[in-house]
């Protein structure tokens, strides 16, 4: 990869757009110089190149300020009032406020890959007040992709894990050297060393999905379950088929005796008038009907009326009890109890006409209550009753007076409806005998004929029970048979699972031996970069420092460092300086990108910060120029004098200098430096 141009727009301490050109760049002249003294827009260039491939959706690339805060969405774009002034430049958000439009913010960076293709990638936020949208492009060769599949171009270009060691901070890298191993995730993917970890645990889910669907023991349970099932079934049907054989039989032999008595029973008729016949049936039917109407109210009241009708002797002595104990009460307090027991429901929905009448009956109930404890007749001596509330004994009294009146009249209906009952049974009895006799004649035919009559209702009766018996059980047998297709046919689908069973164990045995032999290379794979990256970091440390105290530095599997003396005793890393930390993790990342093979451009912010002199001029003339095919590095005159700059000048291809009066309107001036050559 190789930057061509970086295009910012309303980002960070950038108001308007700026334009920096990296075509120039060669592999002679592979470093670019952009100067700036402290607050004028260096960190902003390089946060904003960050955030073309890491975005913002999670919280580590919207974390801030010292102690480390991760901002909401909101707050990393618009500021957060305090520490953090937002991603949305302030000066265009203030400008936007006044001619009401919206902000366009974006970062855009246009490179060629190893083949000159040529790559445009941008992302964008418009912002109009709080209210803020966002997207990113990738454009390449006339066609545009975005959103989803831009997103995953340019995780696959610089995964955003890894771009913590391409565009850094050159004092914060330190951080590496001071690691206990908890960046051995990102060195793996950076070192391109979890491919075969991802495969081998890949292949092992393969595995352990093949081994569980090739469990045979709960195979075998439900092919033995469906073998249960199929022989019940089959002996259902067998049963059933005989039970309808058995009912063909039977209804067969009734019926030929059906057919028997219905012809003796033709020949038993006198062949009387049909008029006689119809006249006599009429009577009969209409009498079953008087009998049937008759029953059906005597069955339907007298249950509920029998406990008292039958016992109004008693209920008159109840009723008489009441009266007296009324009257114990005072005839004027009786009266104004029953009063209030009456017209109190009434009074209740006068008062609330729009209340629902379930509810006027629940306040009338209360009241009552209320009013039971004001006024109680007491106890005035022995009786059936014991004390009880005046509005009870009112209701009590009403009650039994009604039955007093009303149950002699009910027991003299329901003795005539029993008088009727059976005067209605004896005359259809006599209907009966006398239609027999007319269809019959002869007196002494008459007890063959009722014989005759009887036998053939008989089998009529037992013949509609076959039939319906019949229907049911072929109903039942069609399930049945039904039920045996559906069970041989799962019979069939699980031995052939079991079948499959079988072959997915063995797969999955297979399987588990590729993940072991995957992770087995993953292992030796690691061991090997790990020897050439500790090879790698001690080359590239003693070009860019002779330190008389280290003599080697080793690299443990977390990617943890060592520092070792000249005898090989180790040096405790709380005794090294800042600056010696932050030389390790320079010549730790050279190493890593160099065995990584990434051809990725390196931006470098405060690049010679807590370093000595003699180690900065190692720097400059070792390292910068060797440690990629494009290098920009974000300066301040401090850190680069004329000294300095003339050593690293013969690799520059092109400086750029940021001035920004206010903090938030930084301009770009090429071609000028901050320090002059001397």
């Amino acid at each position: 990869m190789k930057f061509i141009r970086i295009r910012l727009q309303n980002i960070f301490a950038y108001h308007g757009t700026i334009n920096f050109d990296f075509s120039v760049t060669s592999q002679s002249r592979n470093v670019v110089l952009i100067w700036g003294r402290n607050g004028m827009g260096k960190t902003s260039f390089l946060n904003a190149v960050k955030l073309l491939f890491t975005g913002i959706a999670e919280k580590p690339f919207r974390t801030v300020g010292f102690p480390p805060v991760a901002l909401n969405e909101k707050q990393y774009l618009l500021g957060d009032g305090a520490r953090w002034s937002g991603l949305i430049n302030r000066s265009a958000r203030r400008k936007a406020a006044v001619l009401k439009e919206t902000v366009e913010t974006f970062v855009e960076i246009t490179w060629t890959d190893q083949d000159e293709r040529e790559f445009t990638a941008q992302r964008w936020w418009q912002t109009d007040g709080d209210n803020t949208t966002s997207g990113v492009y990738v454009d390449f060769d006339g066609n545009r992709m975005a959103g989803d599949p831009a997103e995953d171009f340019l995780e696959e270009t610089l995964p955003r894990d890894l771009v913590k060691f391409f565009f850094f901070d050159g004092e914060d890298i330190k951080s590496i050297a001071e690691s206990s191993g908890t960046l051995q995730k990102d060195i793996n993917l950076l070192l391109q060393l979890t491919f075969v970890e991802e495969l081998a645990e890949e292949v092992r889910k393969v595995a352990d999905e093949r081994r569980l669907r090739g469990m045979q023991t709960e195979l075998r349970r439900k092919v033995d379950d469906a073998l249960a099932s199929q022989r019940s079934i089959e002996t259902s049907i067998f049963e059933l088929e005989e039970q309808l054989v058995a009912i063909d039989d039977t209804l067969t032999s009734d019926g030929l005796d059906l057919r028997r008595l219905e012809i003796r029973r033709a020949n038993l008729s006198s062949g009387a008038s049909e008029l006689q016949r119809e006249a006599l049936e009429a009577q009969l039917k209409k009498l079953n009907k008087q009998l049937e109407s008759c029953v059906g109210e005597i069955s339907t009241e007298l249950p509920l009326d029998i406990p008292l009708v039958a016992n109004l002797r008693i209920l008159k002595r109840v009723r008489d009890e009441v009266e007296a104990r009324i009257a114990a009460g005072g005839s004027a307090e009786a009266n104004f109890v029953r009063q209030v027991d009456v017209q109190l429901p009434g009074w209740v929905a006068e008062a609330a006409p729009d209340m629902p009448p379930e509810d006027v009956a629940g306040v009338a109930r209360y009241l009552s209550g209320k009013l039971n404890g004001a006024l109680t007749i007491s106890n005035a001596g022995p009786g059936a009753f014991p004390a009880a509330d005046v509005f009870r004994i009112e209701k009590m009294r009403r009650v039994v007076e009604h039955w007093s009146a009303a149950g002699g009249e009910r027991q003299n209906k329901y003795v005539r409806l029993l008088q009727l009952a059976t005067q209605t049974k004896t005359e259809l009895t006599e209907v009966t005998e006398a239609l027999l006799k007319l269809e019959v004649g002869a007196q002494g035919n008459l007890e063959e004929y009722r014989e005759v009559i009887n036998r053939i209702e008989e089998l009529r009766g037992k013949e509609a029970r076959l039939n319906q018996q019949k229907g049911v059980s072929t109903t039942k047998l069609a399930e049945l048979k039904q039920q045996r297709i559906e069970i041989a046919e799962t019979i069939i689908r699980l031995q052939a699972s079991q079948n499959q069973a079988t072959t997915e164990m063995e797969e999955s045995r297979f399987a588990s031996s590729i993940s072991k032999a995957l992770n087995e290379i993953a292992l030796k794979l690691k061991d090997a970069t790990r020897v050439e990256l500790e090879e790698l970091l001690n080359e590239r440390f003693r070009r860019i420092i002779s330190h008389p105290l280290i003599k080697r530095i080793g690299i443990d599997d977390t990617y943890v460092l060592t520092f070792y003396e000249e005898s090989g005793r180790a040096i405790g890393r709380t005794s090294l300086s800042s600056g010696m930390k932050q030389l390790a993790a320079t010549a730790l990342l050279w190493a890593m990108k160099d065995s990584a093979d990434r051809d990725i451009p390196v931006i470098i912010d405060t690049p010679l910060g807590r370093i000595d002199r003699e180690n900065q001029d190692h720097l400059l003339k070792a390292y910068y120029p060797a440690l990629a095919k494009q290098v920009i590095i974000l300066p301040t005159n401090a850190e680069i004098d004329g000294r300095k700059r003339a050593l690293l000048e013969p690799r520059v291809a092109e400086h750029y200098l940021i001035e920004n009066s206010t903090g938030d309107a930084a301009e770009v001036k090429r071609g000028q430096a901050l320090v002059e050559l001397v």
